[in-house]
């Protein structure tokens, strides 16, 4: 597998900023533990990933995908292939009716923005994981 070339067909799709090659994975695990991948990879909307999948698929190279890097251990030798963390950050409500919301989250927002970005537009429910400590006095 030669690292460079499919760092370089992944450039067609995604913006060099976000590929990475022989990555440290400690960066990216709160654990901070972990060898290097040989790509490490952002993916910021659904045409990245699928091309990601396409060249992976092409070249036979495995695909391991991350969240935010809670609770993962690398092991020291690193990951051969391609470690692709899912960064899409959109939020949309797509029914309003004022008892009941239907709201759409992207695969890389976190719990904590959620969970603000919902009480910004006064929807309730999700308070648990915003951290406020008005809300967690008030819970006790």
């Amino acid at each position: 597998m030669n690292i460079l070339q499919i760092c370089q067909e992944l450039t067609k799709e995604v913006p060099s900023e976000q590929i990475y090659m022989n990555e440290p994975m400690s960066k990216h695990t709160t654990f901070k533990v972990g060898g290097n991948a040989d790509i490490f990879i952002k993916i910021k909307n659904i045409n990245e990933l699928k091309y990601l999948i396409k060249v992976a698929k092409k070249r036979e190279i495995p695909i391991y995908f991350i969240g935010n890097g809670s609770n993962l251990l690398v092991k020291d030798k690193g990951v051969r292939g391609i470690v692709a963390k899912i960064e899409f950050e959109d939020i949309k409500i797509l029914e309003d009716n004022k008892d009941n919301f239907i709201i759409t989250v992207g695969a890389g927002v976190k719990l904590m923005y959620l969970s603000h970005w919902l009480l910004e537009r006064g929807i309730t429910g999700f308070e648990f994981a915003s951290r406020n400590s008005w809300y967690n006095r008030r819970s006790n």
